[in-house]
């Protein structure tokens, strides 16, 4: 998503595409804190940090809900 938003976005990091549209006000600071909280989660699975391979509900649900309300938030929002 960010990629569609961020002019020559290229192959940047989430963490630079993430502080560059907080920079260029594409999101807001409460979208760019959530979205690099959860770009850090990420990470840790990615990585082998965080080996739970199940999250339980009261961590997983709202995660989900973070990550759906901000996709919605740039979807509606202008281009």
């Amino acid at each position: 998503m960010l990629h569609d938003r961020i002019p020559d976005a290229g192959k940047k990091p989430l963490h630079q595409l993430i502080n560059q549209g907080a920079a260029d006000g594409i999101l807001t600071a409460r979208q760019a804190e959530y979205l690099d909280y959860g770009r850090q989660i990420r990470d840790g699975m990615a990585h082998g940090q965080t080996t739970h391979a199940v999250m339980p509900p009261a961590v997983a649900i709202p995660m989900v809900t973070t990550s759906f309300t901000i996709v919605s938030e740039l979807c509606a929002a202008p281009a």
